[in-house]
């Protein structure tokens, strides 16, 4: 299961995440399930966070989030 979440690149010392890019989000049982493409051409995964990961995540992209849909087509790092 993945459950950690970065919207920026993670250090250089940090090990086992991958990037890949958002496909969508979709609340589950008070959750968010951010469905996303890995670069390496794997399969999709989904990553569940909570409110206040997902909230964190979204005021460190590069882009204004209003929405979960915004939140497609962002490059993102998770594990």
């Amino acid at each position: 299961m993945y459950d950690r979440l970065r919207a920026q690149t993670p250090p250089p010392t940090a090990e086992g995440w991958q990037s890949g890019v958002v496909r969508r989000v979709d609340r589950r049982e008070a959750r968010y399930v951010v469905t996303v493409a890995p670069d390496d051409g794997n399969r999709s995964v989904e990553v569940t966070v909570s409110d206040a990961v997902y909230d964190l995540f979204t005021g460190r992209l590069d882009r204004a989030v209003e929405t979960p849909a915004d939140v497609a087509g962002a490059t993102v790092w998770f594990k």
